[in-house]
Formats: structure tokens, C-alpha cells, sequence
């Protein structure tokens, strides 16, 4: 006797509309972004590490600031610490925000979401043009403090000018023809399931 085993349906067959896979261009871009978004999250740690190197300073101006004596404001050195160490912990909790925020953005953007491509190119835009000054080294003086000095500001320029770099060759790519195509309206099933 022999033992019969149930008949399934076949599974269909794919219609063939599948996913649009971005082009290469657009991972590229996505990889520069990322590249943007550890250099910044870089760069502003760097500054809060040499800004906390000179707290002491940054607690003196405050003491003896006169807006502060003017307010009739009772304050120890001790609550001034505590209130710039405060300050650093928030600085660093926003830039981990605002980096977590700009790799949200870079997602869409691999996603085909037109929105997003304009939003990092205007970002991308902006962040070159900060850096202009840097390249000549304007607005440099004075930032490290005793604590910095000239290698800290030529080291946070390098990383700024790398980070500009990175924007330039992401938005260049991003707005390749055959990525430009990749982010017109009408693609159907762009970038589901990932």
C-alpha cells in the first residue's frame, strides 16, 4: 500500500513587478552620507572634548560675569561646574539626535524619496559653503582655547573639509541620470521591504 501525501497548489508565479533596486549611484550616495554623518558626530565630540579640556576658563568668564552679579544671582563655582557639565551632556545628546535624524534622512533617500534627496542636497549645499571660510582659515582664532591650540583647530578644519568633500561627491552622485531616474515619481514598489 502505498501512502499518499496531500497536494499543496503551487506557489504563483512572480508577476515580474519587482522592486525597483536602486542604482549603484544612489548606494554610493548613501555611503558618502554616512561618511558625512560619522565625520560631523566626530567633529562635535572633538569640540566638546576641547571645551571641556578649558572648562575652567569657560567657569571663570561666567563668575565673573557681570550680568550675574547684576541679577543678584547667589552661585558657587561648584553649581556653575555642575551647570556647564549639563550643558556638555545636552550638546552631546542633541548632536547624537541630530546625527540619528540626518541617517533617517539618508534612509529615505535610498528609499527613492525625492523629499529627501532635495532635503540632504540643500544640506549637503550648506555645509560646503560653511566650510569655505575654513579652507582659508577664517573664524579659526581663538576656538581650543589653552587647551586646543593651533593642531586642534587644523585637526576639527581637516575633518569639516572631509566631511564637505564626502557632501560633494554624495550630492553629485545622487543627481546622476540614472539615479535622477531612480527618484521619479511613478516607480512602482520602489523600496518596499527594505
Amino acid at each position: 500500500m502505498t501512502q499518499q501525501f496531500p497536494q499543496y497548489p503551487a506557489a504563483p508565479e512572480p508577476s515580474g513587478a519587482q522592486p525597483a533596486l536602486p542604482p549603484v549611484d544612489v548606494g554610493t550616495a548613501r555611503h558618502l552620507w554616512w561618511v558625512v554623518a560619522v565625520l560631523g558626530a566626530i567633529q562635535g565630540f572633538a569640540a566638546i572634548a576641547v571645551l571641556w579640556g578649558d572648562r575652567d576658563s569657560f567657569v571663570d568668564q561666567l563668575m565673573d560675569d557681570p550680568a550675574l552679579r547684576e541679577a543678584g544671582a547667589d552661585v558657587g563655582r561648584s553649581e556653575v561646574e555642575t551647570l556647564f557639565a549639563v550643558g556638555m551632556g545636552l550638546t552631546a545628546v542633541i548632536i547624537l539626535a541630530v546625527t540619528a535624524v540626518f541617517v533617517l534622512f539618508v534612509r529615505f533617500m535610498y528609499r527613492g524619496k525625492l523629499w529627501a534627496r532635495t532635503l540632504l542636497t540643500v544640506l549637503g549645499v550648506v555645509m560646503v559653503v560653511w566650510t569655505v571660510p575654513v579652507l582659508f582659515g577664517v573664524g579659526t582664532d581663538g576656538f581650543g582655547g589653552d587647551t586646543g591650540g593651533t593642531g586642534t583647530v587644523v585637526a576639527l578644519g581637516a575633518v569639516q573639509i572631509l566631511q564637505a568633500v564626502a557632501a560633494v561627491g554624495a550630492i553629485v552622485v545622487m543627481h546622476r541620470r540614472e539615479a535622477d531616474e531612480y527618484f521619479r515619481p511613478g516607480l512602482s514598489s520602489r523600496g518596499q521591504g527594505r
